[in-house]
């Protein structure tokens, strides 16, 4: 089902200048022409806590969130938005913080983090900044115990930069279980994003919060078909498959 008047929350992570070395990276020339798009189509850009507000937001709301806090970001993103007086939310890893991003190897420009000065001036220009865990662990494979270390600690850290309540966080890998999300509430947080696509829906769980995920190829185009279907995958095969189906329904007498 397709529309034009839902909110949506978009997941971005690095935006290098150059190729990305990751898919889940967007080229900063992209993620600018991404940027125009939006705003030229009329998109109003939200903090996922705007989203959460009980206040009406104008039709077709977006929200941009950047996990794990690449270096990258601050120029290339955080700059171009301040700019435009658009807004965004970040998911910080806390153990990377000024350092290089543990999981990818070996360490390179791409892997740079922010320093935890660029994450206080990202927040103090109106940034929304949440956490991401201490060390980006896959929380489902973790004993409750040491997920909630993971959480909490990650949450301290970050408050004691930004100077104010940390409330949102995002599943690393999009992986969680039952316990993850006892976990979640226990350490404070009152909402939390996942991988899973679709569109934003305030009468969902707060801790499952969808986003579609946006790769390195995605150009403005493609953009354009996400932000149509809440999906993250919008091939023109798929689509294809989608508009025959919707045929053959409307075509199929009905009893």
């Amino acid at each position: 089902m397709t529309s034009t008047n839902q909110s949506i929350v978009l997941m971005y992570h690095g935006t290098p200048t150059a190729n990305p070395i990751t898919n889940y990276s967007l080229q900063a020339c992209l993620f600018q022409r991404q940027l125009a798009y939006l705003d030229k189509n009329g998109w109003h850009f939200a903090k996922i806590s705007d989203l959460l507000e009980d206040k009406a937001l104008p039709s077709s709301s977006v929200t941009l969130t950047f996990d794990d806090g690449y270096a990258d970001n601050f120029e290339n993103a955080f700059l171009p938005l301040v700019e435009n007086g658009m807004k965004a939310t970040w998911f910080i890893t806390t153990d990377c913080i000024g350092k290089h991003a543990q999981w990818m190897r070996p360490p390179s420009e791409q892997t740079k983090m922010l320093s935890a000065d660029q994450i206080q001036e990202m927040s103090n220009a109106g940034m929304e900044i949440g956490s991401h865990t201490c060390s980006h662990p896959d929380l489902s494979q973790l004993p409750f115990k040491q997920q909630l270390d993971e959480l909490t600690r990650s949450k301290q850290i970050l408050e004691d930069i930004v100077q104010k309540p940390v409330t949102g966080f995002a599943y690393p890998f999009g992986r969680y279980n039952e316990d993850t999300l006892q976990a979640v509430q226990a350490a404070g947080y009152q909402w939390a994003c996942s991988t899973r696509s679709g569109w934003f829906k305030k009468d969902d769980n707060p801790l499952l919060i969808r986003r579609v995920t946006v790769f390195s190829g995605d150009t403005s185009s493609v953009l354009a078909r996400k932000l149509n279907f809440a999906d993250n995958d919008v091939s023109l095969k798929k689509l294809a498959n989608y508009y025959l189906k919707r045929l053959k329904t409307k075509l199929t007498p009905q009893p």
